[in-house]
């Protein structure tokens, strides 16, 4: 084990590769798994559309002890702020105190007017109060509560854990002669993908990103990372959803369906089928991603209850913490939000 003081430990940026191999050693050594938010995944896709990335990595004679992805973000007016989402990962205690101070460098040189910390264990650590909601409800800001099912369980479990509504459905897609098929992130085809989440998009009346994020997330990603799994009813696309995985946890991270098979509810169909691969490629959880929260404030009933349909448990996150560069750029903030 290795001996650590906030003056043993080095913080420092580093390439990609450095920080794949650090997040993967740490990774052993966490409580819970990492979000795919702190993967190179996540990273690529924000350099694809075209934001700064800052890789960093803290040490401890040699050995890593933190790592994270950070991600800078542009307010209107030209205010920067540079936010870690979920993250940093870190192993012990001692070592948040160090990364608080040799962030702060890293932001200045960015121009970044204030650090978002998005980790629960680090503001219970340093007893440090959380952004205020109205602060806290940038547009990056990630869901503040998700919905995980365990599916380290025997497939029969999961299968009668699940609502008798989702069981129903499933059953119901499979007599309507439903085919479930998987594509390689490069190889799903990209038009039906897109096509169901925009139908999506119009009928439940929720804005999408423009299609070349959704074309940068899928070149973001190899084989290892993911998969786009589509469901078909009469040879007709009937639903579409996009899976990263990364430490164990399969991530359900967009998904979209038609109007044509709105009573079949082939969504439920689609997401039996993954989560069993998920299983078989060794995945314990499901993480459905967000539901509904009081931060977010987003209109997201029906997809919760849909979520919650599968069993499982809510994931609670506080607010952000953030560390202050420029007070009065910060304070130009607190006033926008406030007269907005």
């Amino acid at each position: 084990m290795v001996s650590m003081s906030v003056s043993t430990i080095s913080v420092q940026e580093c390439t990609a590769a450095e920080y794949q191999q650090a997040l993967m050693q740490l990774e052993q050594k966490q409580p819970t798994s990492v979000s795919f938010l702190q993967s190179l995944v996540y990273a690529r896709l924000q350099e694809l559309i075209g934001r700064q990335v800052v890789y960093v990595i803290g040490s401890a004679a040699n050995v890593p002890v933190a790592c994270g992805v950070g991600i800078c973000y542009q307010l209107p007016g030209g205010l920067r702020y540079l936010y870690f989402p979920y993250g940093p990962v870190v192993t012990e205690n001692v070592v948040y105190t160090a990364l608080s101070s040799a962030i702060l460098p890293i932001a200045r040189r960015l121009g970044c007017a204030f650090v978002r910390i998005d980790n629960d264990r680090w503001l219970t650590t340093l007893n440090l109060k959380p952004a205020p909601n109205d602060i806290s409800r940038l547009s990056s800001l990630q869901p503040r509560a998700e919905w995980v099912l365990d599916i380290n369980q025997d497939t029969q479990a999961v299968w009668m854990g699940m609502h008798k509504h989702a069981r129903y459905n499933v059953r119901l897609a499979e007599r309507a002669n439903a085919s479930y098929k998987q594509f390689a992130p490069a190889e799903a085809p990209f038009d039906e993908f897109i096509g169901l989440m925009q139908t999506t998009s119009d009928r439940d009346n929720f804005s999408l990103h423009d299609e070349a994020y959704y074309r940068a997330m899928l070149n973001a990603m190899s084989p290892k990372d993911g998969f786009v799994a589509i469901v078909y009813i009469n040879d007709a696309p009937a639903a579409a959803a996009l899976f990263v995985v990364h430490d164990n946890q399969l991530h359900y991270v967009f998904a979209g369906s038609s109007n044509d098979y709105r009573k079949i509810a082939p969504a439920y169909f689609l997401l039996w089928n993954a989560l069993q691969h998920g299983k078989r490629k060794g995945c314990s959880l499901l993480n459905f991603g967000g539901v509904q929260d009081e931060v977010k404030k987003l209109h997201l009933q029906g997809v919760t209850s849909f979520k919650k349909r599968f069993g499982g448990y809510q994931i609670n996150h506080r607010n952000p913490h953030d560390i202050i560069v420029s007070p009065f750029k910060y304070a130009l903030l607190r006033l926008y939000k406030r007269i907005r």
